[in-house]
């Protein structure tokens, strides 16, 4: 927190997947949106409503690489997929320091992770890596 507002200091994640925690150091940046659709319906007054649906969440999270931990997982993702192993889908706990000194805690459940990008490689520079997700569900736990 600082002068009243959340900043990113605020949220940790616990990602759990299939094959038990993802144990990242450097978690450098997390979003998250919820999916939506909607259906305009004019009925013949002209007075137009909208029906929205959600669709679940989707989000990205960025990590400067330490340690292979991506790369490993990855690797085992595919070696699974060829091996004809079923993928259970991740979950993703979201947890916030509010301003007001409480947490807000929020899951989300049926994860479906992508690698995006293993990182670009330069001297003298970090690897950043990015991870996609789809879920289900954000439960507030």
């Amino acid at each position: 927190m600082l002068g009243g507002f959340n900043t990113g200091k605020d949220v940790s994640l616990d990602i759990n997947t299939p094959n038990g925690p993802m144990r990242i150091s450097k978690i450098m940046s997390f979003d998250s949106k919820p999916k939506t659709t909607s259906t305009e319906l004019t009925p013949l007054n002209g007075q137009t409503d909208e029906l929205l649906v959600p669709k679940g969440w989707s989000g990205t999270f960025e990590v400067e690489r330490t340690d292979a931990t991506l790369d490993k997982w990855w690797a085992q993702f595919e070696t699974d997929y060829y091996n004809g192993v079923s993928q259970p889908a991740a979950t993703i706990t979201e947890t916030i320091q509010e301003v007001d000194g409480s947490t807000s805690t929020f899951r989300y459940t049926n994860v479906i992770l992508k690698l995006e990008g293993a990182g670009k490689k330069e001297g003298d520079k970090t690897i950043r890596q990015s991870v996609t997700f789809t879920a289900r569900r954000r439960l507030l736990v």
